[in-house]
């Protein structure tokens, strides 16, 4: 295959992987939002408690698995299904014990959080990860062999059923014990739609230990670094439920002080949704970076890895940054536009952090996917404890100091943006030590002031109802972009080079 014919894969690989990100978000949109009418804000923080713990087990098994079976796909793309066959044998030794050990620790999990209540959610919630196990081996080699329809597809297919299963048992009253149940039939159902349409290799043993042991030895290199970003992602929550729960039994609030603390959840999720929006959209670039990367340090060009980093990393800060801003903007008024009181007065300050936070959080899970597609683990694990480290002190120091609601939550969101922000400079640091690339401090320059101008726009118009929401969230958006192509951020080379790859 051509260079050429490279590129407009890679490209044709973006919009694919960034139109299935799309329905993902927008369906995840429809979820978190009917969620908390269909449920109340204390189920839904229950639901809001439950997720992260099973979604640092599943995470790390879905991205380890993609990206081990992925990696070694792409080194021969000959032997896709050899890799597959090996990949399925791998999860018996990873993915199935992995989700037994879930299981197991839901006790504990529970403790950890002081609500023994939730030991037997913890507990179903790891069906969910033992049928992934088995998917994303399917999903890695769509993506080893550049099958970005495929991959696209199967995570459309699983949005759909994933989505339309919780809301249904919600809106059947069956709470959140329902919604976990169809969460696991979910996976259970796409596992079997990707064995039909990727294909189950005909025979297990074939693959022999050349292809298994390579993915092992990838994956057990990997999972230390999946764990630390998982908890990276989930531990605000955590020591929010753990330490307001504190909180209210220091301050004699004897009666339901589970609720209280669930409720606190409650509002501190639909933060999350919405700050997420920046990471969210950018993962359909680590998708398509991650075997174009793996692929030119297997053949040893650094020039080609160059480009890779500057324009993964420079288009990334500039269409997160947009995002962030514009959420930064109008916070408050998104929140009471897709959700009722009082989750706007309690959560609208933290949005506006954490948005801008996860402007970062994209970079850094870019810069994190480059450092281990090239092998480079060990840097990306260290940046990531580091990280992981900061974000801990900040939470433990500052949550305590809190009052419920927007302030304990203003706080909780800023200790995760500072922690954020640090580590993606760190991995910019890396990224330049080891490729001579990274973000040219100019791109940095001409997005802060875009962003800056746009939330300025967004903070001197106050909306009055839900279209003038839109309309200010709009011309926010429209200040930014403006700024973005008057400083040359954004110009006709960068038009150019999209056409380029769409033809």
């Amino acid at each position: 295959m051509s260079d050429s014919e490279k590129a407009v894969g890679a490209g044709r690989g973006v919009l694919y992987i960034a139109f299935a990100k799309l329905y993902f978000i927008l369906g995840g949109f429809a979820l978190e939002t009917l969620l908390p009418r269909l449920l109340g804000d204390v189920l839904y923080g229950a639901y809001g408690v439950v997720v992260p713990w099973m979604s640092i087990f599943n995470n790390v098994i879905v991205t380890g698995s993609i990206q081990a079976v992925s990696r070694e796909t792409t080194a021969d793309p000959g032997r896709a299904a050899d890799v597959r066959a090996a990949g399925l044998r791998m999860q018996l030794v990873v993915g199935l014990p992995i989700a037994c050990l879930f299981a197991l620790g839901a006790p504990l999990w529970a403790w950890i959080e002081h609500d023994p209540g939730k030991t037997g959610l913890l507990a179903i919630s790891a069906g969910v990860v033992a049928f992934y196990s088995l998917y994303t081996v399917f999903v890695g080699s769509a993506n080893g062999t550049r099958q970005f329809n495929k991959q696209a597809g199967l995570d459309m297919t699983f949005s759909t059923l994933k989505v339309g299963g919780i809301l249904a048992a919600a809106a059947l009253g069956l709470g959140v014990w329902g919604a976990i149940e169809a969460w696991v039939t979910a996976a259970a159902l796409v596992l079997l739609v990707a064995i039909a349409w990727v294909g189950w290799p005909r025979n297990l043993r074939a693959g022999t230990a050349h292809s298994l042991r390579p993915m092992l030895r990838y994956f057990a290199g990997l999972v230390l670094y999946l764990i630390v970003m998982n908890l990276i992602m989930a531990v605000d929550t955590f020591l929010l439920k753990r330490l307001v729960t504190e909180w209210f039994v220091a301050h004699d609030v004897a009666s339901a002080v589970t609720d209280h603390a669930d409720r606190q959840v409650a509002y501190y999720r639909v933060v999350q949704n919405l700050a997420r929006l920046p990471y969210q959209l950018m993962i359909a670039v680590t998708f398509v970076v991650f075997p174009l990367v793996s692929r030119s340090t297997f053949e040893k060009d650094a020039e080609k890895t160059r480009s890779y980093v500057r324009a993964a990393m420079r288009y990334s800060l500039v269409f997160a940054g947009l995002m962030g801003a514009v959420l930064a903007s109008q916070s408050a008024p998104l929140i009471a536009f897709l959700y009722p009181e009082p989750y706007a007065a309690e959560g609208g300050p933290a949005l506006a952090i954490l948005a801008l936070g996860n402007v970062a959080f994209a970079l850094f899970t870019i810069a994190g996917t480059i450092l281990n597609g090239a092998g480079r683990t060990r840097d990306a694990i260290l940046v990531a404890a580091l990280t992981l480290g900061l974000l801990v002190v900040g939470l433990f120091l500052g949550i305590p100091h809190g009052a419920p609601g927007r302030e304990v939550l203003a706080i909780c969101a800023a200790a995760t943006t500072t922690a954020m922000a640090l580590g993606a400079a760190a991995s910019g640091w890396y990224l330049w030590k080891r490729f001579g690339a990274f973000l040219p401090i100019l791109t940095v320059v001409r997005v802060a002031i875009a962003a800056v101008a746009a939330i300025a726009a967004g903070r001197f118009l106050v909306p009055h109802g839900k279209v003038m929401t839109l309309a200010f969230t709009l011309v926010s958006a429209a200040v930014y972009l403006v700024v973005i192509v008057a400083t040359r951020e954004l110009g006709s080379a960068d038009v150019a080079a999209l056409r380029r790859r769409k033809t």
